[in-house]
């Protein structure tokens, strides 16, 4: 039949695209969702204030550097067959991010809190925050 021959004939020229592994891509995702709930780094801060502010509480700003999903290979840490040069194959890169913490009154020095930072396209990341009281 003369349509079976032409459509055997239009797959003849086809070319077979290699797609990256999705090992890197699954081991990414385990790490970041995995068994603790998707927290996967913590970050240390300290912040410090006076002694006046330990007494009545304070608004404090805070810079964090905290993971965010590489937007280069969009977290598989290859593109295509090359490790991705953004993220040097991690996946992931560092991102100052910045808030401001408010501390409650009667904190004294050396208090620890911590709380969870959750992100658009990223990982969340714990935050343990160390309190420096000057006099």
């Amino acid at each position: 039949m003369p349509h079976e021959r032409a459509y055997r004939r239009s797959f003849s020229d086809e070319v077979a695209i290699d797609f990256p592994s999705s090992s890197a891509a699954i081991e990414l995702f385990r790490r970041d969702h995995g068994d603790r709930q998707g927290v996967d780094r913590a970050t240390d801060a300290t912040i410090t204030i006076s002694s006046c502010q330990a007494g009545t509480g304070a608004m404090v700003p805070l810079e964090v550097r905290v993971p965010r999903t590489c937007p280069g290979c969009g977290g598989r840490g290859e593109t295509w067959s090359e490790h991705c040069g953004h993220c040097d194959g991690q996946g992931q890169q560092l991102l100052t991010h910045h808030l401001t913490v408010a501390v409650p009154p009667g904190v004294r020095d050396g208090d620890r809190f911590s709380f969870n930072l959750s992100r658009v396209r990223s990982p969340r990341a714990r935050v343990d925050v160390r309190v420096a009281v000057t006099a």
